[in-house]
């Protein structure tokens, strides 16, 4: 069960779709929610500028308005909570970013982050990269965030990877839950088939409704994947995330980087 969940706060214009969405999977689990906010030290604003030197003064002044972010960002957390839910904290840290949030994220059982769009920055950014480098389940949120049927009709995305096995074992408590739950199985060019009966005999032992879709190979398994999921009015998509290396994936295109950027149907990611 997700006992548990983490949502970063910060200046961005989803943090109220996260905020949000974390309430729904609280009320949906009966969770404790966390939010996280990190400022940046000193060092690590000047380490976010190596090719250019900027004053002392320069660096406390960005270092004091991060700061009053955070309040603002403290207040506009409580007053939501307030009025929605009740088991929650706020937290607020010094340091550098992407090590607090792994750190805190490992002692919790689930992230909720923003789903990004379909651009470098973001594809390389940090919330990808915690994907990629927490090994932690995680769900992404489409910027218009999430309504109570998540988890109600779900779509496995099966390749019989690691990493999507993987998702779905994170994805149980979701899966446990749902009235119907697709594995969907698409062949990849050049790799073998990966059919769903076993994966499926495993999850009717642990009283998921699960059933089978075998489908030969597609020029374009991401897109797929989508289209497959709006005609079945899937709600929540499980995958596994980067199979191969990011910097592939914004060249060519891939499967996660799809699914990560689609912004109508969440997905929970495992690496």
């Amino acid at each position: 069960m997700y006992k548990t969940i983490l949502i970063p706060i910060g200046n961005d214009e989803e943090v109220n779709s996260r905020i949000n969405s974390s309430i729904v999977i609280g009320n949906k689990f009966k969770s404790h929610i966390k939010a996280l906010h990190v400022v940046p030290t000193l060092k690590s604003l000047e380490q976010l500028t190596p090719y250019a030197y900027y004053s002392y003064d320069l660096y406390t002044h960005i270092w004091e308005m991060q700061k009053q972010k955070a309040a603002e960002q403290k207040k506009n957390f409580l007053d939501i909570m307030k009025n929605n839910y009740k088991d929650f904290n706020w937290t607020d840290e010094e340091g550098d970013f992407m090590r607090t949030f792994k750190i805190n994220a490992r002692s919790c059982n689930l992230t909720i982050i923003s789903q990004g769009e379909d651009t470098y920055s973001d594809i390389m950014g940090s919330m990808a990269r915690f994907m990629m480098e927490s090994s932690l389940p995680v769900l992404a949120v489409p910027v218009e965030g999430i309504t109570d049927k998540i988890g109600t009709n779900i779509l496995i995305a099966w390749d019989a990877s690691a990493e999507s096995a993987r998702a779905v074992h994170d994805a149980m408590p979701f899966l446990q839950k749902a009235e119907k739950v697709t594995v969907l199985s698409i062949s990849e060019e050049r790799k073998h088939f990966s059919p769903t009966a076993d994966i499926c005999e495993m999850l009717n032992r642990n009283g998921v409704k699960a059933v089978g879709v075998d489908e030969s190979e597609h020029f374009d398994r991401a897109a797929r994947i989508l289209k497959l999921s709006k005609e079945w009015n899937i709600d929540l998509i499980v995958a596994g995330a980067w199979g191969h290396k990011r910097l592939l994936e914004v060249i060519f295109g891939g499967v996660t980087k799809t699914l990560y950027t689609n912004q109508e149907i969440p997905v929970f990611f495992s690496h």
